[in-house]
Protein backbone atom coordinates (compact mmCIF):
# COMPACT_ATOMS: atom_id res chain seq x y z
CA UNK A 1 0.00 0.00 0.00
CA UNK A 2 2.93 2.03 1.05
CA UNK A 3 4.61 2.22 -2.53
CA UNK A 4 1.19 2.41 -4.27
CA UNK A 5 0.63 5.59 -2.84
CA UNK A 6 4.47 6.80 -3.77
CA UNK A 7 3.30 5.90 -7.57
CA UNK A 8 0.33 7.87 -6.57
CA UNK A 9 1.69 11.10 -5.73
CA UNK A 10 4.37 10.75 -8.35
CA UNK A 11 2.10 10.54 -10.97
CA UNK A 12 0.26 13.46 -9.77
CA UNK A 13 2.96 15.86 -9.73
CA UNK A 14 3.64 14.52 -13.62
CA UNK A 15 7.10 16.36 -13.76
CA UNK A 16 10.48 15.36 -14.42
CA UNK A 17 13.78 16.90 -13.91
CA UNK A 18 14.87 19.03 -16.78
CA UNK A 19 17.24 22.25 -17.06
CA UNK A 20 15.79 24.00 -13.90
CA UNK A 21 17.89 25.49 -11.29
CA UNK A 22 16.71 24.79 -7.97
CA UNK A 23 17.76 24.10 -3.68
CA UNK A 24 15.43 23.52 -0.35
CA UNK A 25 15.95 25.22 3.02
CA UNK A 26 13.76 25.63 6.13
CA UNK A 27 10.71 23.48 4.89
CA UNK A 28 10.59 25.29 1.32
CA UNK A 29 11.78 24.28 -2.14
CA UNK A 30 12.97 27.17 -4.76
CA UNK A 31 13.17 26.82 -8.05
CA UNK A 32 14.25 28.63 -11.01
CA UNK A 33 13.25 28.33 -14.37
CA UNK A 34 13.77 29.76 -17.51
CA UNK A 35 10.94 29.86 -19.24
CA UNK A 36 9.24 33.24 -20.67
CA UNK A 37 6.31 34.10 -19.02
CA UNK A 38 4.49 37.68 -17.95
CA UNK A 39 3.75 37.72 -14.22
CA UNK A 40 0.02 36.02 -14.01
CA UNK A 41 1.43 33.24 -16.14
CA UNK A 42 4.28 32.88 -14.31
CA UNK A 43 2.38 32.31 -11.04
CA UNK A 44 0.03 30.09 -12.74
CA UNK A 45 2.93 27.83 -13.50
CA UNK A 46 4.11 27.77 -9.94
CA UNK A 47 0.24 27.02 -8.58
CA UNK A 48 -0.13 23.81 -10.67
CA UNK A 49 2.12 22.43 -8.83
CA UNK A 50 1.21 23.43 -5.78
CA UNK A 51 3.47 26.61 -5.18
CA UNK A 52 3.59 30.19 -5.70
CA UNK A 53 6.26 32.92 -6.84
CA UNK A 54 8.93 33.00 -4.36
CA UNK A 55 8.75 35.37 -1.44
CA UNK A 56 12.24 36.85 0.12
CA UNK A 57 10.95 38.15 3.73
CA UNK A 58 14.81 37.19 4.94
CA UNK A 59 18.06 37.94 4.50
CA UNK A 60 19.01 34.12 4.24
CA UNK A 61 16.45 33.71 1.79
CA UNK A 62 17.93 36.65 -0.41
CA UNK A 63 21.50 33.98 -0.24
CA UNK A 64 19.49 31.59 -1.35
CA UNK A 65 18.12 33.10 -4.31
CA UNK A 66 21.74 34.94 -5.58
CA UNK A 67 23.65 31.47 -5.06
CA UNK A 68 20.39 30.30 -7.71
CA UNK A 69 20.82 33.32 -10.01
CA UNK A 70 24.49 32.77 -10.15
CA UNK A 71 24.42 29.03 -10.91
CA UNK A 72 22.08 30.08 -14.17
CA UNK A 73 21.49 32.15 -17.28
CA UNK A 74 21.62 35.71 -17.19
CA UNK A 75 18.35 37.80 -17.07
CA UNK A 76 15.09 38.96 -15.03
CA UNK A 77 13.17 36.59 -13.08
CA UNK A 78 9.51 37.35 -11.84
CA UNK A 79 9.30 37.01 -7.75
CA UNK A 80 6.24 37.20 -5.86
CA UNK A 81 5.53 40.83 -4.84
CA UNK A 82 2.52 42.74 -6.53
CA UNK A 83 1.55 46.62 -5.84
CA UNK A 84 -2.23 46.90 -4.44
CA UNK A 85 -1.95 50.07 -2.49
CA UNK A 86 -0.97 53.62 -2.42
CA UNK A 87 1.33 53.48 0.90
CA UNK A 88 4.58 54.05 -0.25
CA UNK A 89 6.17 54.53 3.33
CA UNK A 90 6.49 50.92 4.56
CA UNK A 91 9.33 48.49 3.57
CA UNK A 92 7.69 47.08 0.74
CA UNK A 93 6.86 50.44 -0.65
CA UNK A 94 2.81 49.67 -1.04
CA UNK A 95 3.29 46.41 -2.39
CA UNK A 96 2.58 42.55 -1.20
CA UNK A 97 3.49 39.47 -1.48
CA UNK A 98 1.50 36.98 -3.84
CA UNK A 99 0.83 34.79 -0.44
CA UNK A 100 -1.69 38.43 0.20
CA UNK A 101 0.23 39.91 3.08
CA UNK A 102 3.61 42.31 3.25
CA UNK A 103 5.37 40.61 6.56
CA UNK A 104 9.01 41.28 5.53
CA UNK A 105 11.96 41.47 7.16
CA UNK A 106 14.38 42.49 4.25
CA UNK A 107 14.00 44.81 1.20
CA UNK A 108 16.37 45.04 -2.15
CA UNK A 109 15.02 48.33 -3.98
CA UNK A 110 17.21 48.86 -7.62
CA UNK A 111 15.53 52.51 -6.76
CA UNK A 112 12.66 54.47 -5.10
CA UNK A 113 9.46 52.84 -5.98
CA UNK A 114 7.22 54.49 -8.26
CA UNK A 115 3.89 53.52 -6.36
CA UNK A 116 2.75 52.77 -9.77
CA UNK A 117 0.85 49.11 -10.61
CA UNK A 118 2.97 47.00 -11.07
CA UNK A 119 5.47 43.79 -10.35
CA UNK A 120 8.37 42.93 -9.37
CA UNK A 121 11.76 41.49 -10.76
CA UNK A 122 15.24 40.12 -9.54
CA UNK A 123 17.96 40.68 -12.06
CA UNK A 124 20.93 37.86 -12.19
CA UNK A 125 23.19 40.64 -12.15
CA UNK A 126 22.85 42.60 -9.10
CA UNK A 127 20.42 40.60 -7.54
CA UNK A 128 17.91 44.00 -6.88
CA UNK A 129 14.04 44.49 -6.90
CA UNK A 130 12.58 46.04 -10.07
CA UNK A 131 9.70 47.23 -10.88
CA UNK A 132 7.75 46.96 -14.26
CA UNK A 133 4.55 46.34 -15.87
CA UNK A 134 3.30 42.96 -15.00
CA UNK A 135 2.10 42.25 -18.72
CA UNK A 136 6.06 42.07 -19.28
CA UNK A 137 7.18 38.68 -20.39
CA UNK A 138 10.62 38.37 -19.48
CA UNK A 139 13.44 35.38 -19.47
CA UNK A 140 11.63 33.72 -16.28
CA UNK A 141 10.16 33.18 -12.70
CA UNK A 142 10.95 31.97 -8.98
CA UNK A 143 8.54 29.51 -8.03
CA UNK A 144 8.69 28.47 -4.05
CA UNK A 145 6.91 24.93 -2.92
CA UNK A 146 6.66 23.65 0.65
CA UNK A 147 8.84 21.19 1.35
CA UNK A 148 7.12 18.75 3.69
CA UNK A 149 8.58 15.19 4.44
CA UNK A 150 11.78 15.64 3.44
CA UNK A 151 14.56 13.53 3.78
CA UNK A 152 18.05 13.89 4.81
CA UNK A 153 21.21 13.84 2.26
CA UNK A 154 22.08 10.32 1.77
CA UNK A 155 25.73 11.52 2.48
CA UNK A 156 27.71 14.72 3.70
CA UNK A 157 29.77 14.95 0.21
CA UNK A 158 28.80 15.57 -3.19
CA UNK A 159 28.90 11.83 -4.23
CA UNK A 160 25.27 11.46 -4.53
CA UNK A 161 23.29 12.62 -7.41
CA UNK A 162 19.66 13.67 -7.13
CA UNK A 163 16.42 14.28 -9.33
CA UNK A 164 13.97 15.59 -7.80
CA UNK A 165 10.16 15.77 -8.66
CA UNK A 166 10.07 19.66 -8.47
CA UNK A 167 12.40 19.10 -11.97
CA UNK A 168 15.48 20.48 -11.20
CA UNK A 169 18.89 18.07 -10.59
CA UNK A 170 21.60 18.66 -8.22
CA UNK A 171 24.95 17.23 -6.83
CA UNK A 172 24.93 20.06 -3.71
CA UNK A 173 21.44 19.22 -1.89
CA UNK A 174 23.21 19.50 1.42
CA UNK A 175 20.38 19.62 3.65
CA UNK A 176 16.53 18.87 2.70
CA UNK A 177 16.10 16.60 0.02
CA UNK A 178 12.04 17.03 -1.48
CA UNK A 179 10.28 14.03 -1.30
CA UNK A 180 9.94 11.50 -4.16
CA UNK A 181 13.19 12.34 -5.24
CA UNK A 182 15.13 9.81 -6.95
CA UNK A 183 19.01 9.49 -5.72
CA UNK A 184 21.88 7.75 -7.29
CA UNK A 185 25.11 6.84 -5.05
CA UNK A 186 28.12 7.53 -6.96
CA UNK A 187 30.40 5.53 -5.39
CA UNK A 188 28.12 2.75 -4.48
CA UNK A 189 26.03 2.56 -7.72
CA UNK A 190 22.98 2.26 -5.16
CA UNK A 191 19.67 3.92 -5.97
CA UNK A 192 17.34 5.24 -3.64
CA UNK A 193 13.53 7.37 -3.16
CA UNK A 194 12.76 9.68 -0.60
CA UNK A 195 9.07 8.75 0.58
CA UNK A 196 7.88 9.67 3.40
CA UNK A 197 10.78 11.42 5.13
CA UNK A 198 12.60 8.00 4.59
CA UNK A 199 14.70 6.47 2.05
CA UNK A 200 13.82 3.14 -0.09
CA UNK A 201 16.36 1.64 -1.74
CA UNK A 202 15.89 0.18 -5.40
CA UNK A 203 14.33 -1.67 -6.83
CA UNK A 204 10.84 -0.05 -5.34
CA UNK A 205 7.30 0.12 -7.57
CA UNK A 206 8.07 -0.25 -11.34
CA UNK A 207 5.53 2.45 -12.21
CA UNK A 208 7.72 5.40 -10.49
CA UNK A 209 11.23 5.87 -12.45
CA UNK A 210 11.41 2.22 -13.96
CA UNK A 211 11.87 1.18 -10.21
CA UNK A 212 15.14 2.54 -10.07
CA UNK A 213 16.72 -0.27 -12.54
CA UNK A 214 19.32 0.14 -14.99
CA UNK A 215 17.51 -1.74 -17.82
CA UNK A 216 14.05 -2.62 -17.00
CA UNK A 217 11.97 -3.58 -13.40
CA UNK A 218 9.23 -6.59 -13.09
CA UNK A 219 6.96 -7.39 -10.42
CA UNK A 220 7.51 -10.48 -8.68
CA UNK A 221 4.69 -11.52 -6.86
CA UNK A 222 4.70 -8.54 -3.95
CA UNK A 223 7.35 -7.05 -4.65
CA UNK A 224 9.59 -5.92 -7.71
CA UNK A 225 12.84 -6.86 -9.20
CA UNK A 226 15.30 -5.66 -11.98
CA UNK A 227 16.49 -7.91 -14.59
CA UNK A 228 19.05 -7.53 -17.39
CA UNK A 229 19.05 -7.90 -21.14
CA UNK A 230 20.30 -10.72 -22.51
CA UNK A 231 24.27 -11.45 -22.38
CA UNK A 232 23.77 -9.41 -19.24
CA UNK A 233 23.75 -10.78 -15.73
CA UNK A 234 22.78 -8.38 -12.46
CA UNK A 235 25.38 -6.83 -10.09
CA UNK A 236 25.37 -7.12 -6.43
CA UNK A 237 23.79 -3.80 -6.21
CA UNK A 238 20.49 -5.84 -7.16
CA UNK A 239 19.84 -2.70 -10.29
CA UNK A 240 22.72 -2.70 -12.49
CA UNK A 241 23.90 -5.16 -15.05
CA UNK A 242 27.85 -6.30 -16.58
CA UNK A 243 28.29 -8.38 -19.56
CA UNK A 244 28.26 -12.41 -18.77
CA UNK A 245 31.09 -14.33 -19.69
CA UNK A 246 32.46 -15.06 -23.41
CA UNK A 247 31.06 -18.99 -22.92
CA UNK A 248 27.29 -17.80 -22.84
CA UNK A 249 26.48 -17.56 -27.17
CA UNK A 250 24.62 -14.30 -26.23
CA UNK A 251 27.01 -12.42 -24.46
CA UNK A 252 28.35 -11.14 -27.96
CA UNK A 253 24.96 -11.44 -29.92
CA UNK A 254 24.21 -7.32 -29.50
CA UNK A 255 19.97 -8.20 -29.02
CA UNK A 256 18.60 -5.21 -28.13
CA UNK A 257 16.30 -6.62 -25.92
CA UNK A 258 16.21 -10.83 -25.43
CA UNK A 259 18.73 -13.34 -26.57
CA UNK A 260 17.12 -17.31 -27.05
CA UNK A 261 20.01 -19.71 -26.59
CA UNK A 262 19.95 -23.06 -28.62
CA UNK A 263 23.26 -25.28 -27.93
CA UNK A 264 26.12 -23.16 -29.14
CA UNK A 265 23.89 -20.68 -31.54
CA UNK A 266 21.65 -18.35 -30.17
CA UNK A 267 18.64 -15.45 -31.73
CA UNK A 268 17.43 -12.01 -30.53
CA UNK A 269 13.71 -11.61 -29.29
CA UNK A 270 11.77 -8.62 -28.71
CA UNK A 271 9.38 -7.58 -26.32
CA UNK A 272 6.29 -7.52 -26.24
CA UNK A 273 5.12 -4.18 -28.20
CA UNK A 274 7.75 -4.44 -30.23
CA UNK A 275 9.15 -6.26 -33.49
CA UNK A 276 12.54 -7.18 -34.74
CA UNK A 277 13.95 -5.51 -37.30
CA UNK A 278 16.32 -6.35 -40.23
CA UNK A 279 19.41 -6.59 -38.72
CA UNK A 280 18.20 -9.09 -36.55
CA UNK A 281 19.24 -7.87 -33.15
CA UNK A 282 17.54 -4.35 -33.08
CA UNK A 283 13.76 -3.72 -31.73
CA UNK A 284 11.47 -1.44 -33.72
CA UNK A 285 8.67 -0.28 -30.92
CA UNK A 286 5.12 -0.98 -32.35
CA UNK A 287 3.39 1.97 -30.35
CA UNK A 288 1.54 4.61 -32.17
CA UNK A 289 2.63 8.51 -32.08
CA UNK A 290 1.81 9.93 -28.76
CA UNK A 291 2.70 6.43 -27.04
CA UNK A 292 5.93 5.09 -25.49
CA UNK A 293 6.30 1.15 -24.45
CA UNK A 294 6.66 1.04 -21.37
CA UNK A 295 7.45 -3.02 -19.55
CA UNK A 296 5.92 -4.59 -23.15
CA UNK A 297 3.07 -2.35 -23.39
CA UNK A 298 1.97 1.13 -25.46
CA UNK A 299 1.49 3.61 -22.36
CA UNK A 300 -0.19 7.10 -23.56
CA UNK A 301 2.55 9.59 -22.99
CA UNK A 302 1.28 12.75 -21.19
CA UNK A 303 2.24 16.22 -23.21
CA UNK A 304 0.96 18.74 -20.84
CA UNK A 305 3.54 17.44 -18.38
CA UNK A 306 5.89 19.89 -20.78
CA UNK A 307 3.99 22.45 -20.61
CA UNK A 308 3.44 23.02 -24.64
CA UNK A 309 -0.28 25.54 -24.21
CA UNK A 310 -0.49 28.86 -23.24
CA UNK A 311 -3.26 28.47 -20.91
CA UNK A 312 -4.20 25.21 -20.10
CA UNK A 313 -3.41 21.49 -21.78
CA UNK A 314 -6.01 18.63 -21.92
CA UNK A 315 -4.38 15.15 -22.28
CA UNK A 316 -6.08 12.64 -24.62
CA UNK A 317 -5.13 9.17 -25.93
CA UNK A 318 -2.14 9.65 -27.99
CA UNK A 319 -2.52 13.49 -28.11
CA UNK A 320 -3.28 16.64 -26.64
CA UNK A 321 -5.41 19.48 -26.40
CA UNK A 322 -5.24 23.07 -25.49
CA UNK A 323 -7.90 25.27 -23.63
CA UNK A 324 -8.09 28.50 -23.18
CA UNK A 325 -9.17 30.77 -20.26
CA UNK A 326 -12.61 32.19 -20.17
CA UNK A 327 -12.79 35.19 -22.01
CA UNK A 328 -10.19 33.92 -24.80
CA UNK A 329 -10.06 31.68 -27.96
CA UNK A 330 -7.47 29.32 -29.60
CA UNK A 331 -6.15 31.51 -32.33
CA UNK A 332 -6.94 30.64 -35.83
CA UNK A 333 -2.90 29.81 -36.82
CA UNK A 334 -1.08 28.84 -33.58
CA UNK A 335 -3.42 25.85 -31.60
CA UNK A 336 -0.93 26.74 -28.42
CA UNK A 337 -1.79 30.27 -28.28
CA UNK A 338 -4.82 31.90 -27.31
CA UNK A 339 -6.26 35.35 -28.05
CA UNK A 340 -9.09 37.31 -26.28
CA UNK A 341 -12.76 36.81 -27.87
CA UNK A 342 -15.63 38.30 -27.00
CA UNK A 343 -19.08 36.37 -27.51
CA UNK A 344 -20.99 39.69 -27.20
CA UNK A 345 -20.95 43.11 -28.46
CA UNK A 346 -20.45 44.73 -25.24
CA UNK A 347 -17.83 42.74 -22.54
CA UNK A 348 -16.06 44.10 -19.57
CA UNK A 349 -12.60 44.67 -20.45
CA UNK A 350 -9.23 43.06 -18.82
CA UNK A 351 -7.73 45.70 -16.71
CA UNK A 352 -4.45 45.04 -14.43
CA UNK A 353 -5.57 45.04 -11.46
CA UNK A 354 -3.57 47.44 -9.83
CA UNK A 355 -3.97 49.68 -13.16
CA UNK A 356 -8.22 50.41 -14.05
CA UNK A 357 -6.54 52.39 -17.39
CA UNK A 358 -4.04 49.39 -18.39
CA UNK A 359 -7.06 47.35 -20.04
CA UNK A 360 -7.05 44.88 -22.99
CA UNK A 361 -9.42 44.66 -25.80
CA UNK A 362 -10.37 41.85 -28.01
CA UNK A 363 -9.62 42.61 -31.62
CA UNK A 364 -12.61 44.66 -33.45
CA UNK A 365 -13.53 46.12 -29.79
CA UNK A 366 -12.35 49.48 -28.50
CA UNK A 367 -12.03 50.10 -24.03
CA UNK A 368 -14.60 52.94 -23.37
CA UNK A 369 -13.33 54.26 -20.66
CA UNK A 370 -16.25 55.60 -18.81
CA UNK A 371 -17.67 51.83 -17.35
CA UNK A 372 -14.10 49.84 -18.79
CA UNK A 373 -16.02 47.79 -21.16
CA UNK A 374 -14.62 46.51 -24.53
CA UNK A 375 -17.48 47.54 -27.08
CA UNK A 376 -17.98 46.02 -31.08
CA UNK A 377 -16.59 48.24 -33.53
CA UNK A 378 -19.82 48.12 -35.72
CA UNK A 379 -17.30 47.34 -39.02
CA UNK A 380 -20.79 47.77 -41.49
CA UNK A 381 -20.51 51.51 -40.82
CA UNK A 382 -16.96 52.28 -40.19
CA UNK A 383 -15.33 50.49 -43.14
CA UNK A 384 -18.18 49.83 -45.40
CA UNK A 385 -16.28 46.98 -47.24
CA UNK A 386 -19.11 44.61 -47.98
CA UNK A 387 -20.30 44.21 -51.83
CA UNK A 388 -23.78 43.88 -50.99
CA UNK A 389 -25.36 43.54 -47.53
CA UNK A 390 -23.52 43.78 -44.30
CA UNK A 391 -24.15 42.32 -40.70
CA UNK A 392 -22.16 43.39 -37.96
CA UNK A 393 -21.16 40.43 -35.47
CA UNK A 394 -19.20 40.47 -32.32
CA UNK A 395 -15.91 41.56 -33.77
CA UNK A 396 -15.99 41.09 -37.07
CA UNK A 397 -18.96 41.06 -39.49
CA UNK A 398 -20.51 39.13 -42.37
CA UNK A 399 -21.14 39.98 -45.94
CA UNK A 400 -24.38 38.76 -47.56
CA UNK A 401 -24.70 38.52 -51.40
CA UNK A 402 -28.66 39.22 -53.02
CA UNK A 403 -30.67 36.85 -54.04
CA UNK A 404 -29.11 35.62 -57.99
CA UNK A 405 -25.41 36.00 -57.12
CA UNK A 406 -23.24 33.46 -55.04
CA UNK A 407 -20.42 34.67 -53.00
CA UNK A 408 -16.67 34.06 -53.74
CA UNK A 409 -13.84 33.12 -52.15
CA UNK A 410 -12.25 36.80 -52.40
CA UNK A 411 -15.94 38.07 -50.96
CA UNK A 412 -16.90 39.23 -54.10
CA UNK A 413 -20.79 38.85 -54.89
CA UNK A 414 -21.28 37.23 -58.57
CA UNK A 415 -23.94 36.85 -60.95
CA UNK A 416 -24.91 33.31 -61.16
CA UNK A 417 -25.24 33.14 -64.69
CA UNK A 418 -21.92 34.54 -65.51
CA UNK A 419 -20.75 32.22 -63.09
CA UNK A 420 -22.02 29.48 -65.33
CA UNK A 421 -23.83 27.40 -62.16
CA UNK A 422 -26.26 25.56 -63.27
CA UNK A 423 -28.38 26.95 -59.95
CA UNK A 424 -30.80 29.93 -61.00
CA UNK A 425 -30.60 31.37 -57.35
CA UNK A 426 -28.83 31.68 -54.58
CA UNK A 427 -30.44 33.04 -51.55
CA UNK A 428 -27.97 35.05 -49.29
CA UNK A 429 -24.48 32.91 -48.53
CA UNK A 430 -23.22 34.97 -45.51
CA UNK A 431 -19.44 35.50 -45.05
CA UNK A 432 -16.95 36.98 -42.33
CA UNK A 433 -14.10 38.97 -44.01
CA UNK A 434 -11.11 41.63 -42.99
CA UNK A 435 -12.36 45.23 -43.38
CA UNK A 436 -9.52 45.07 -46.12
CA UNK A 437 -11.65 43.40 -49.26
CA UNK A 438 -13.59 45.63 -50.73
CA UNK A 439 -16.23 43.78 -53.57
CA UNK A 440 -17.80 45.25 -56.38
CA UNK A 441 -21.30 46.32 -56.05
CA UNK A 442 -24.93 45.95 -58.17
CA UNK A 443 -28.20 45.82 -56.07
CA UNK A 444 -31.21 44.27 -56.26
CA UNK A 445 -33.29 46.32 -57.61
CA UNK A 446 -31.49 47.25 -60.74
CA UNK A 447 -31.75 43.56 -61.49
CA UNK A 448 -35.38 43.73 -61.21
CA UNK A 449 -35.66 46.61 -62.96
CA UNK A 450 -34.11 45.02 -65.77
CA UNK A 451 -36.59 42.25 -65.71
CA UNK A 452 -39.79 44.09 -65.64
CA UNK A 453 -38.28 46.12 -69.38
CA UNK A 454 -37.83 42.89 -70.48
CA UNK A 455 -41.33 41.96 -69.70
CA UNK A 456 -43.03 44.97 -70.75
CA UNK A 457 -41.41 45.28 -74.22
CA UNK A 458 -42.12 41.80 -75.12
CA UNK A 459 -45.94 42.35 -74.65
CA UNK A 460 -45.88 45.67 -76.52
CA UNK A 461 -44.48 43.42 -79.24
CA UNK A 462 -46.83 41.65 -79.32
CA UNK A 463 -49.44 43.84 -79.45
CA UNK A 464 -47.86 45.93 -82.09
CA UNK A 465 -47.95 42.40 -84.24
CA UNK A 466 -51.49 42.02 -83.47
CA UNK A 467 -52.23 45.38 -85.08
CA UNK A 468 -50.14 44.98 -88.10
CA UNK A 469 -51.89 41.70 -88.69
CA UNK A 470 -55.48 42.91 -88.41
CA UNK A 471 -54.91 45.82 -90.63
CA UNK A 472 -53.76 42.93 -93.16
CA UNK A 473 -56.60 40.86 -92.77
CA UNK A 474 -58.98 44.04 -93.51
CA UNK A 475 -56.87 45.01 -96.57
CA UNK A 476 -57.73 41.83 -97.96
CA UNK A 477 -61.53 42.38 -98.14
CA UNK A 478 -61.42 45.21 -100.70
CA UNK A 479 -63.13 44.10 -104.23
CA UNK A 480 -60.09 44.21 -106.34
CA UNK A 481 -59.01 41.55 -108.09
CA UNK A 482 -56.31 40.84 -110.80
CA UNK A 483 -56.57 38.68 -113.33
CA UNK A 484 -54.06 38.46 -116.40
CA UNK A 485 -52.14 41.66 -115.45
CA UNK A 486 -55.28 43.35 -115.54
CA UNK A 487 -57.37 44.96 -113.29
CA UNK A 488 -61.40 45.63 -113.21
CA UNK A 489 -63.55 47.56 -111.42
CA UNK A 490 -67.34 46.34 -111.51
CA UNK A 491 -70.35 47.94 -110.48
CA UNK A 492 -73.54 46.85 -109.25
CA UNK A 493 -76.27 47.15 -111.76
CA UNK A 494 -79.88 47.75 -110.21
CA UNK A 495 -82.22 45.45 -111.81
CA UNK A 496 -85.91 46.52 -112.17
CA UNK A 497 -88.01 43.49 -110.85
CA UNK A 498 -89.95 42.92 -114.28
CA UNK A 499 -86.73 42.48 -115.76
CA UNK A 500 -83.17 40.77 -116.10
CA UNK A 501 -80.07 42.43 -116.40
CA UNK A 502 -76.34 40.48 -116.62
CA UNK A 503 -73.57 42.73 -115.35
CA UNK A 504 -71.42 44.20 -117.57
CA UNK A 505 -67.85 45.46 -117.31
CA UNK A 506 -67.98 49.66 -117.51
CA UNK A 507 -66.19 50.37 -120.07
CA UNK A 508 -65.36 53.51 -119.02
CA UNK A 509 -63.41 52.41 -116.26
CA UNK A 510 -61.42 49.72 -118.20
CA UNK A 511 -58.31 50.01 -117.83
CA UNK A 512 -55.52 47.90 -119.66
CA UNK A 513 -52.11 47.59 -119.34
CA UNK A 514 -50.05 47.83 -122.75
CA UNK A 515 -48.12 45.17 -123.38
Amino acid sequence: MRELVMALAFALLGVHANKYIGDCVDGKCFVVQTDTANFDAAQKVCEERTGHLMTIRTAKLADVLSRLLLKGESGNFWIGLRYVGNECSDRLKGYKWITGDDTSHFSNWKRESDCAPSCVSVSQNDHKWTERPCSDRIDGYVCEYNNLNHCPPLSTDEKVHYSTAFGFTSNELLREIPELTNATRLDLRTKHICFDSEWLHAPWNCEVFDGGCDYTCVRNGQSYACICQPGFKLDTNGISCSQQQDDDPCAHAGCEHECARDSGAFACTCRPGFTLSADGKSCKENCKPGYINENGGCVDVDECATGPCEHDCANTEGSYQCVCFDGYKPAAKDMHKCKMHCPDMRCKAECDPNNDYQCDCPDGFLFDEDDRYCVDVDECISTNDCDQNCTNTPGSFECFCHEGYVLLDNGVCEDLEGSGSSTPFDLFIPTSRPPTDRPLSISAGSLLGVMVCVVVCVLLLVCLAHCILRRLSKTNHYDTHKVHDEIYDFQQVITENDSTQQSLPNTNRYLKRDI
